[in-house]
């Protein structure tokens, strides 16, 4: 008995739906085809994947394991039609980065690709997957935070990103310099990558801030929504609000004791698909390529 994408599409639209009559709706099929399907993969796999019970489905141990490899395999079908389905275009290169370095990676990737009629598919991924899928061959190329890699990924510096703090040009702290101290006193989101990260909110911890003001935030743009809308300080990425500084939508506070801090984005790519042509094109237009 061979796998069928079938069985894993199954598989994937139930655990996210939660249920197999869901799962019917969503897939346009009939409940016992569903049922049926997933006692096919069980078998296959040789245990239960879901529990079912009255209020739905949930995944079993053995339906953990297998669900993101069932979603890769899923997408990597849909890239391969694709590609299949092009007409002059000379291929697809897949692109995988979080959203907040989207607005980096994106523009820059595509401008790369330009001359060689690539088209682009990106997809967000926090940086420690996108470098799996590096490794895995579901992604071509990465743009990510430094983390640790598999020896087959290779990173390479894409750009090195100061941190900033801004705020309303209506805010208490816009009109004149401030220390941390000063910052600890009204909502802080912050976007606590890079270097210089663990040294600022030890400074804010120590000032001290209460816990409720300090806002962590793993997505540069929402921390700059929340300054955008006065409801906090944000500290993340000058590129993240460039169009606000300019537009003096957003100002920059003169924080003086603020640490050195950048944020390093890399490249990753599979050390053996280095000299494919679009990922070639895309690591020899990297600033860092000669370093």
């Amino acid at each position: 008995m061979a796998l069928e994408l079938a069985d894993l599409r199954v598989f994937v639209t139930a655990a996210s739906v939660g249920s197999l009559s869901a799962a019917a709706r969503e897939l346009r099929v009939t409940q016992p085809s569903i049922s049926e399907r997933l006692r096919r993969l069980e078998r296959l796999v040789g245990q239960p994947l879901v529990h079912r019970s009255s209020r739905g489905v949930s995944l079993t141990p053995a339906g953990q394991r297998l669900l993101p490899h069932a979603e890769r395999c899923l997408a990597l079908a849909t890239h391969a039609l694709t590609v299949a389905g092009e007409d002059d275009t000379q291929g697809t290169l897949h692109l995988t980065t979080h959203a907040s370095y989207a607005p980096l990676a994106v523009p820059f990737v595509i401008g790369a690709l330009q001359p060689l009629r690539y088209a682009v598919v990106v997809d967000d991924q926090h940086s420690r997957n996108a470098v799996q899928r590096v490794a895995e061959g579901t992604t071509d190329i990465a743009i990510t935070l430094p983390v640790p890699h598999a020896h087959e990924v290779r990173l390479k510096k894409f750009r090195s990103e100061p941190v900033i703090a801004v705020c309303r040009p209506d805010h208490p702290l816009a009109q004149q310099p401030c220390t941390i101290t000063q910052l600890s006193g009204h909502p802080i989101a912050v976007n606590l990558w890079g270097s210089g990260a663990a040294l600022f909110q030890e400074r804010l911890l120590d000032a001290p801030i209460p816990a409720h003001q300090l806002y962590r935030i793993s997505s540069a743009e929402t921390a700059a929504d929340l300054a955008r809308s006065g409801q906090a300080v944000a500290v993340l990425t000058r590129a993240t609000v460039e169009r606000d500084l300019a537009q003096r939508t957003l100002v920059e506070l003169g924080v003086s004791d603020m640490p050195e801090w950048h944020v390093d984005l890399m490249a990753a790519h599979h050390r053996d698909r280095a000299a494919e042509p679009a990922i070639a094109a895309v690591i020899d237009a990297l600033p860092y390529s000669k370093s």
